[in-house]
């Protein structure tokens, strides 16, 4: 059952990443992934993780099916083959002109076309598009192979679905299917070409659910000081090709956030498109947003923006979170350099803190067997994570306690739980009071993330050589001295020291 539910998660994941990494130079791929969904209800399985056969005319038929009402003129006040709507951004394609010539001999629907002897020319037309074009480039996601649906044997008569697909498909076939209709609609309103034909309905998604791009401009100048007229990306002089980039794409957090910013040239941000930006980019960013310059864009933008350089930090570390699960490819410039999203070792290492050092916390051993399915977690009753001034603990009793709900994906080797104490962090938001319980994420150089403007627990050892902790969210100075913030104002900031090192995230407040 779990492992049935894992991939039900990937699959969704995949579709996901398919409509954002694909190519999608026409609308080819997102009829066959509807068509691949119609089969997947309309055949029987054995079981949910059986494989499935799919004939190739069967697809072919389904595409067919599918383009017949494209192949009709948009605008009623025209006619000829100019009025049809363009499905991809050269010429139109063969199955719509094969389907309009039919339409133009008096074929009135898909049942005369069938008893026509305009048919076979047609669903040869299909077929010779479907092995050309989306059967074997569905799969290609940041310009690599990656065949979770089914494998790219290039058979010339059917695709086989690998085990547990057709299941996916037939279980999320609604959201399939609208998210395939929904991408085809917004693709064909892309084409220049169509906007003619169509007219302000192709301004209808932008003008409701879009972002301001008025408003923009008043980021542009602001922006290009900050980075100095340099692009964002490529790091090369802007001259009249600048454009303001969502650095967090609005097509993933559709909010306008004054600090998720960026001045880039239009080439980069075209190639960047609905692409997370790599690690690297990631970085600077946050140095150049969210550390360097959040109060000028605050003081700049707050008027036309929202402007909280906490929430555009948390929405970053949602998307790249996503990103790492999903397995997704990040950009890393040009039109195809992609890196794979994965853990950064980006542990806000003190100065002068050995490495050695950050990897001393030792995970507990506990056993993880408990008498009903409920997960879980380590409880530290004996470590007190201070919220005031560093606190001795040990980890001298382990205790096992439920994990909370509602926290996400949870470990008991990284998980762990243990109460605040003190008043330090008690403002703000998000405050954490004396004696909340706190679910914490210990820290490893391979899976941690960036640290910068997090809540961190930070541990030092005292004369005696025991535990000491510390809750407080971690600033990196231009100097590169890191600050421990407190969120009550009456605590004053520390400067972190060799002596300290970083022990594990906060993830949030338990409610008991």
């Amino acid at each position: 059952m779990i492992g049935a539910m894992q991939q039900q998660l990937d699959f969704i994941a995949y579709i996901q990443r398919m409509l954002v990494e694909g190519d999608f130079s026409a609308t080819y791929k997102f009829a066959l992934l509807h068509a691949i969904a119609d089969v997947c209800v309309e055949q029987p399985l054995l079981s949910d993780q059986s494989e499935l056969v799919i004939e190739l005319p069967t697809l072919a038929d389904k595409l067919i099916t599918l383009y017949w009402h494209h192949a009709m003129p948009f605008p009623s006040e025209h006619t000829g083959e100019s009025a049809l709507l363009l499905q991809n951004t050269g010429a139109q394609s063969k199955v719509i002109s094969v389907l309009f010539e039919c339409q133009q001999n008096n074929i009135r629907n898909l049942r005369q076309l069938k008893q026509s002897s305009f048919y076979k020319p047609t669903f040869n037309a299909a077929m010779a598009t479907l092995k050309s074009g989306p059967l074997w480039r569905l799969q290609i996601l940041a310009k690599q192979e990656e065949c979770f649906l089914y494998p790219h044997t290039k058979n010339t008569k059917f695709i086989t679905l690998n085990a547990g697909i057709a299941s996916c498909f037939r279980r999320f076939y609604d959201l399939v299917v609208y998210l395939a209709k929904n991408a085809w609609l917004q693709k064909i309103q892309s084409i220049k070409y169509n906007q003619t034909l169509i007219g302000p309905q192709s301004q209808l998604h932008d003008f409701l659910f879009g972002f301001d791009r008025n408003a923009l401009t008043k980021a542009k100048p602001v922006l290009v000081e900050l980075q100095s007229n340099s692009c964002f990306y490529c790091q090369k002089p802007m001259k009249n090709d600048i454009e303001v980039d969502h650095f967090i794409p609005f097509s993933r957090y559709a909010n306008d956030l004054g600090h998720n910013f960026v001045a880039a040239h239009r080439t980069c941000n075209n190639n960047k498109r609905d692409f997370l930006a790599a690690q690297q980019h990631r970085e600077r960013w946050q140095k150049q947003n969210l550390v360097v310059n959040s109060q000028i864009i605050n003081n700049e933008l707050s008027a036309y923006f929202h402007c909280d350089a906490d929430k555009s930090l948390a929405v970053s570390n949602w998307a790249y979170q996503v990103a790492q699960a999903n397995n997704a490819k990040l950009w890393l410039g040009n039109k195809d350099h992609f890196e794979q999203a994965k853990p950064t070792a980006d542990i806000v290492a003190f100065p002068q803190a050995k490495q050695t050092e950050l990897n001393q916390v030792a995970e507990p051993v506990i056993s993880l067997k408990s008498t009903d399915d409920a997960l879980k977690l380590p409880y530290f009753p004996n470590i007190k994570i201070a919220c005031g001034h560093f606190k001795t603990g040990d980890e001298s009793d382990i205790e096992l306690m439920d994990a909370p709900l509602g926290a996400g994906k949870l470990d008991p080797q990284v998980h762990f739980l243990a109460h605040a104490w003190g008043n330090s962090m008690n403002g703000g938001k998000n405050p954490i009071n004396d004696g909340d319980l706190l679910l914490l994420e210990l820290i490893t150089p391979d899976k941690a993330g960036s640290l910068r403007g997090q809540i961190v627990a930070i541990e030092r050892d005292d004369i005696g050589g025991d535990g000491q902790y510390l809750l407080r969210k971690v600033n990196k100075l231009p100097n590169g001295q890191y600050e421990l913030i407190a969120q009550n104002p009456d605590y004053e900031v520390m400067i972190a020291d060799d002596s300290m090192r970083t022990f594990a995230r906060f993830k949030q407040v338990v409610v008991e």
